[in-house]
C-alpha cells in the first residue's frame, strides 16, 4: 500500500476476488488489544480482510458504481467480467476524476462537503486512540486537528496504518522547556499524540469555491480530503473524495 500509494488491495484466489484489505482495516485491527499483542509478521491477510467482497460488472455505469459504493459505505469496488474474473478496480479517486471532468460549476464546496458537526476533529494533545475512535465514529479516513477554531493539521489512515503505540506505565514523563528565557515545566507524552502524527499546515479549500476545483486540488496533490474553511480561515467542515462519490450517486438518481 505504501509503495504503490493505494488504500486498498484486492485479495484473489486464482482470478476471482475473495476479499478486500483496506488501510482502515489495518488501523482498526492493529489498534485492537488482541492484535497489539501479536507480532506483525504473524498476522495473516485472511484475518483482517473483508469478505465476502462486493464487486461490480465492467459493463456497469459510473453512476451505478457510485450508488453501490454509497449504499455499502465502501471506497472501492473490484471490477469483474461476465465470468467473475478480476479485470480492475474503481475507487473514490476514479470517481473524483470523473466528477472533475463532468461537473464543473455544478456545486459549491459547501453543497457537497461534510458540515462541521459531521467532521471528526481533535486537539493537538489527544492520543492516538482518540484519533482512531474518531475515525470509527465518523466513518472517516482522516481527522482534522484544530486550535482556536482553525485547522492546524490533518491525520490520515496512512499516518496510522502501521503505527503501534508505545505502551508505557505512564502516559507522559516530566521535563522542562525554555519559555521566555526561563525554565518551564512540561510534559513529554509517551503515547503518540495528534500533534506528533499530524501533517501540519494542511491544504484547505473555501466553502464558496467551485467543488470541481476542490476535486482538482485533491487529485493534483494526491490527497483524499482536506479541511473546508470560511473567508476568516475558520474550520467549517471537511471535503473528501467520497463526497464526490455521493454527489455522482445523487446525479445518477436525478
Amino acid at each position: 500500500m505504501l509503495r504503490e500509494m493505494v488504500s486498498r488491495l484486492v485479495v484473489v484466489e486464482g482470478n476471482s476476488p475473495t476479499g478486500i484489505l483496506t488501510k482502515k482495516d489495518l488501523v482498526r485491527d492493529l489498534a485492537s488489544y488482541k492484535m497489539r499483542n501479536r507480532e506483525l509478521d504473524s498476522i495473516m491477510v485472511l484475518e483482517i480482510m473483508r469478505t465476502p467482497v462486493k464487486v461490480i460488472q465492467e459493463s456497469a455505469s459510473v453512476e451505478d458504481a457510485a450508488k453501490a459504493m454509497v449504499k455499502a459505505n465502501i471506497r472501492g469496488l473490484p471490477v469483474v467480467n461476465s465470468g467473475g474474473s478480476l479485470v480492475g478496480i474503481i475507487t473514490k479517486t476514479d470517481i473524483t476524476s470523473y466528477y472533475l471532468q463532468t461537473q464543473k460549476g455544478a456545486h459549491t464546496v459547501r453543497e457537497i462537503a461534510r458540515k462541521i458537526d459531521q467532521t471528526p476533529v481533535v486537539k493537538r494533545t489527544h492520543s492516538f486512540y482518540r484519533v482512531v475512535d474518531m475515525m470509527e465514529e465518523y466513518s472517516a479516513d482522516r481527522v482534522i486537528v484544530e486550535e482556536g477554531g482553525r485547522p492546524v493539521g490533518i491525520i490520515t489512515e496512512t499516518d496510522l496504518s502501521f503505527l503501534r503505540p508505545y505502551r508505557g506505565s505512564e502516559p507522559f514523563i516530566k521535563g522542562t522547556a525554555m519559555k521566555s528565557e526561563e525554565p518551564w515545566p512540561t510534559r513529554l507524552y509517551q503515547l503518540p499524540t495528534a500533534e506528533s502524527l499530524m501533517t501540519v499546515e494542511p491544504i484547505t479549500v473555501e466553502a464558496d469555491q467551485d467543488a470541481a476545483e476542490a476535486a482538482r486540488a485533491l487529485l493534483e496533490n494526491g490527497i483524499g480530503g482536506m479541511p473546508v474553511v470560511n473567508k476568516e480561515y475558520e474550520l467549517v467542515g471537511m471535503i473528501t473524495k467520497f463526497d464526490f462519490v455521493k454527489a455522482i450517486a445523487r446525479e445518477g438518481s436525478a
